[in-house]
């Protein structure tokens, strides 16, 4: 590991910047620097490597500032004394944008026209923000306002992921882009608005993949018979339907023998 990459501290990446000047401080057996009080009656030897040691950790701190921070702290000679500095100057605007940033993730609504795609990158966005303002988001914690962020179009679907908490992120979406495809179909490829074409899991069979209609498995609800076999009864009343309408504008003297779906009818008059 010989090369070592900070981040430069801009104001607005404390804490991420903190964590991993920390950490290359360590790598460089320079931490006591910024953590303790310069000691006294140090020997002659033990002075000057001490100094040797103060000028590289303060080296390292201000290679990794901006140029505006740097300009900032020029002036200051002494490591502790300089990551105390920094560590005032910015911990309180930290906190106060870890707040908004964990405030935002709950607050996460999906905009109109909004992908997919684009709606979960802009989850994981925010999530990445809170872990670098010093915030843990759990995995469970970010599906849970990601799911509840969800409207519109996708409130149906939302309601069925609100009752599998064991979902990871990539899971979610995939079932929402298999989502969002079926509602890019054209209306009449439908069936009455039903577009669960995803996977469910019972309870205590992690592995067994279930049908959303009709709860059986190794199939997606798009392709599942009931829904098929729920199709062609609507189209066969529909057909029976409209051969009566016809029926019914056949002048009297015709109505004597007509068939409708396959059947003869033969109608006789007092």
């Amino acid at each position: 590991m010989d090369k070592i990459t900070i981040p430069d501290l801009n104001g607005t990446n404390y804490f991420i910047w903190e964590l991993k000047m920390k950490a290359a401080l360590s790598l460089k057996r320079l931490a006591p620097l910024i953590l303790e009080e310069k000691p006294e009656d140090l020997t002659r030897k033990d002075e000057m490597d001490w100094i040797t040691k103060n000028s590289d950790a303060i080296a390292y701190i201000k290679l990794s500032l901006a140029d505006e921070q740097a300009l900032q702290f020029a002036a200051e000679d002494n490591a502790k004394v300089l990551w105390d500095k920094i560590r005032a100057t910015y911990m309180g605007e930290g906190e106060d944008r870890k707040i908004d940033a964990g405030n935002e993730l709950k607050n996460i609504r999906m905009k109109n026209g909004e992908t997919v795609a684009d709606y979960i990158a802009r989850a994981r966005g925010i999530s990445t923000k809170c872990h670098s303002l010093g915030l843990d988001v759990s995995p469970r914690e970010l599906v849970y306002h990601t799911v509840r962020g969800l409207n519109g179009k996708f409130s149906k679907v939302r309601d069925i992921l609100k009752t599998q908490r064991g979902k990871r992120m990539d899971e979610i979406l995939q079932i929402l882009r298999e989502e969002e495809a079926t509602l890019n179909l054209p209306i009449k490829t439908r069936m009455d608005g039903i577009n669960e074409a995803f996977y469910c899991k019972r309870k205590n069979e992690k592995q067994t993949r279930l049908c959303y209609i009709c709860r059986k498995s190794n199939h997606l609800a798009k392709d599942c018979y009931y829904r098929s076999k729920n199709t062609l009864q609507v189209q066969a009343k529909e057909t029976i339907r409209l051969e009566m309408d016809t029926y019914l504008q056949f002048p009297t003297e015709k109505k004597n023998l007509v068939t409708i779906s396959g059947f003869w009818c033969i109608l006789s008059y007092g």
